[in-house]
């Protein structure tokens, strides 16, 4: 006689967020008038990945540059201005407020820059100060087993 096992695995979609609020102030200049802060996204692991982000400038109205582009392209981006015509950015915008959504269609190391970088010979006496909030969110599978570990793990 042979016994037959049947395992049922209960699946949990658990949403995570994140969220920064922070103010910078962004030097003036063509090269060194830029924050860059580094998220990574794998759309395996991370289902509906979502970046939510509001900039505001809060001295004058002076626009700022919000870039993503891969992690990659970095060192690119920051050597020569001529070079950066041939990038890429998975997203670009400018203003004095920026309030949007980034959703990535590929699973990779993101850069997120907020750049002073400007044709304006005005603006580049100016250091901006400028208030970022960053919202990550995304959904996540576990199995329902994971859970019990966990509240094991929290009762002792």
């Amino acid at each position: 006689m042979t016994d037959v096992y049947i395992l049922a695995t209960t699946m949990k979609v658990l949403s995570h967020v994140m969220r920064n609020i922070n103010e910078f102030n962004i030097p003036a200049g063509n090269s060194n008038g830029y924050e860059i802060l580094y998220f990574g996204v794998n759309l395996i692991l991370m289902f509906d990945y979502r970046l939510s982000f509001d900039i505001q400038v809060k001295n004058g109205n002076n626009e700022i540059e919000v870039l993503i582009i891969s992690r990659k392209q970095i060192p690119a981006w920051k050597s020569d201005a001529s070079s950066n015509e041939d990038m890429k950015p998975y997203y670009s915008n400018r203003g004095i407020r920026v309030n949007d959504v980034f959703k990535p269609l590929i699973s990779d190391a993101y850069a997120f820059i907020l750049s002073n970088r400007s044709a304006s010979i005005a603006d580049y006496s100016k250091t901006k100060s400028v208030e970022v909030t960053l919202i990550h969110t995304w959904q996540q599978e576990i199995k329902e087993s994971q859970l019990k570990d966990r509240k094991n793990d929290l009762k002792r």
